[in-house]
C-alpha cells in the first residue's frame, strides 16, 4: 500500500448525489459509519510475520534504496523470532512481468528461507507486461505455472493474487492502476487453488490485499465486484489481506483523540463488519493483516515508531477473535533509506546499516508474548506421481522432458522413473543407433 492525498469528504458527498437504489437500500453503502470498531475485544493468538524485502515505492518504478545482505538478513531474522513462535516471511513483489527470470529470482529467495527454517507467504502481483494487460488466460496460466513451481517447497504456506486492486495510482506497488486487475484477482484465485487442490497441497492457502482506504466510493465498487464473482471465487479464498498504515496512509494524520492501534481497530471492524459481506465472504474466512507499519521518517524518530507499533500490536491481539484475525505481518524488516523524506522508506525494525531499532526488540517480545507456537512446515509435501518409462533396446542416448522441461530420471537397466505432478505431460526422447530419434509419450496419473 502507498499513499497519496484524498479529499474524502468531496467523495461521499458526490457518492450519496449519486447513489443507485441498491446502495441507497444499504444501510452503509460505503463503509463509512463511525460505529466500527467499538465492540468487546476479544484476544486471540496471531501468526506473526515481517516483510524482509524492500519497500516499494509509490509510482511507476523503484527509487533508490541501499542493497539488502542476505546474510545480515538471515541473522536478524532469526534474533527476531522468539523460541517456539512462527515468523513468517512475506516475500514482494513477484511481478508477472518479469516471467521466468522473476520466478527463478523468487526461487532462490524461498529456498533460503526455507534452508533457514522459515515458512513464506508469496506475493504474486498480475503487473502486467506490455501487451499482456487485461489478457486475463496468460494471466491465469502463469499463476498455475508459480504454483506448480513453487508448491513443491512446504515451507511456502500461502499466496496473496494481486495487490491492492484497489488502489489505482501506483503501479510499481498496487494492480489496481492495471487494466483487468479485479478480473485478474478474481480468475487468479481460483487458477491458483485449482492448481494446488491438483498437485495435492490443499494446506495452500490463497487471498488477495485490500488497501485500507482509498476512496469509498470505488472502494465500496470492488468488493461489490467481488460479490458478484462466480462461487468457485468465494470457496477458494483462504483469507482476506488488510493492508493498514495508520498516520502513513490512512488516516494522514491520527487526530489527538485516537491512536494508531485505535485506527487498526476500526479497519479491521469495517473490513469485517460491512466490506466482505459485500463480497459474500461470511466470517468464517479469516482476516489476515499483510501490511501493518509505521515510520521513523527522515529525523529518525525511533522513539514514535515503537510506540505505535507496541499499540498496533496489542491492539491486533485484543480485537483478533472479534474480527476472525489470525495473522500478522510487520512492513518491513529492514529501511529503505533511513534518513529518506520518501513514503515506506522508514518503516524498517532496523535502520539500513542493520543497527536495530527500538522497535526490532519490542516486536521480538510482543510475538512472544501474542503469537501463535511453532508448527511444523505447513502440510504434506506436493504429491507427485511415478511414471515408468522403457529405454528402447538400440538406444544410445535419451533425454526426459516434463511439460517441456528436462528433467532427470532415475535408471534401472533399460527402466526410467520419474516423478511428475498429475497431469504432466512426460516425453522420452532416444536417439537410436544410426542417428534416428524415437518419442514415447506418457501423461502423469495419480500419486
Amino acid at each position: 500500500m502507498r499513499g497519496l492525498g484524498r479529499v474524502v469528504p468531496v467523495a461521499l458527498l458526490v457518492a450519496a448525489a449519486c447513489a443507485s437504489p441498491a446502495e441507497a437500500a444499504d444501510p452503509d453503502p460505503y463503509c463509512t459509519s463511525t460505529s466500527y470498531g467499538n465492540e468487546p475485544a476479544k484476544p486471540a493468538k496471531l501468526r506473526f510475520g515481517v516483510d524482509p524485502e524492500l519497500a516499494g515505492s509509490v509510482g511507476t518504478g523503484q527509487s533508490t534504496a541501499k542493497p539488502l545482505d542476505n546474510a545480515k538478513d538471515v541473522a536478524a531474522l532469526h534474533a527476531l523470532t522468539p523460541t517456539g513462535r512462527d515468523m513468517v516471511l512475506r516475500i514482494n513483489r513477484l511481478f508477472w512481468a518479469d516471467g521466468e527470470a522473476g520466478i527463478k529470482r523468487f526461487q532462490a529467495i524461498v529456498a533460503r528461507n526455507s534452508a533457514e527454517g522459515f515458512d513464506s507467504e508469496l506475493q504474486v502481483r498480475y503487473h502486467p507486461a506490455t501487451g499482456d494487460e487485461g489478457d486475463i488466460a496468460k494471466w491465469t496460466r502463469y499463476v498455475r505455472h508459480v504454483v506448480d513451481v513453487f508448491g513443491t517447497d512446504r515451507h511456502v504456506v500461502a499466496m496473496t493474487i494481486t495487490n491492492e486492486v484497489n488502489l489505482n495510482v501506483s503501479q510499481n506497488t498496487s494492480d489496481g492502476a492495471y487494466a483487468g486487475a479485479t478480473d485478474a484477482l478474481i480468475q487468479g484465485v481460483i487458477a491458483a487453488r485449482d492448481e494446488a487442490d491438483r498437485i495435492g497441497r490443499p494446506d495452500m492457502k490463497f487471498g488477495f490485499t485490500f488497501a485500507f482506504r482509498w476512496n469509498p466510493i470505488s472502494d465500496a465498487s470492488f468488493w461489490n465486484k467481488l460479490g458478484a464473482a462466480p462461487a468457485a471465487f468465494r470457496r477458494a479464498i483462504g483469507f482476506v489481506g488488510v493492508d493498514d498504515y495508520p498516520g502513513t496512509f490512512w488516516p494522514p494524520v491520527i487526530a489527538p483523540t485516537s491512536s494508531p492501534g485505535r485506527e487498526l481497530a476500526i479497519a479491521l471492524a469495517t473490513v469485517r463488519r460491512c466490506y466482505t459481506p459485500k463480497a459474500g465472504l461470511g466470517s468464517s474466512v479469516p482476516i489476515w493483516v499483510t501490511e501493518n507499519g509505521y515510520q521513523s521518517g527522515a529525523a529518525g524518530d525511533d522513539a514514535a515508531q515503537v510506540v505505535a507499533l507496541e499499540d498496533m500490536v496489542r491492539t491486533a491481539a485484543s480485537v483478533a477473535g472479534t474480527y476472525g484475525v489470525t495473522d500478522y505481518r510487520w512492513f518491513n524488516l529492514r529501511d529503505n533509506l533511513s534518513r529518506s523524506p520518501g513514503i515506506f522508506d522508514t518503516t524498517g525494525l532496523l535502520h539500513d546499516d542493520y543497527s536495530k531499532k527500538p522497535a526490532f526488540g519490542r516486536y521480538r517480545a510482543l510475538v512472544a508474548e501474542f503469537g501463535s507456537n511453532k508448527t511444523p512446515a505447513s502440510g504434506p509435501r506436493a504429491c507427485r506421481a511415478a511414471v515408468r518409462l522403457t529405454l528402447p533396446r538400440r538406444a544410445r542416448s535419451y533425454r526426459v522432458r516434463v511439460d517441456g522441461r528436462r528433467v532427470r530420471a532415475r535408471r534401472h537397466g533399460r527402466r526410467l522413473l520419474v516423478r511428475a505432478r498429475p497431469g504432466a505431460r512426460v516425453t522420452l526422447v532416444a536417439r537410436l543407433q544410426g542417428g534416428r530419434r524415437t518419442f514415447v509419450h506418457k501423461r502423469a496419473r495419480t500419486c
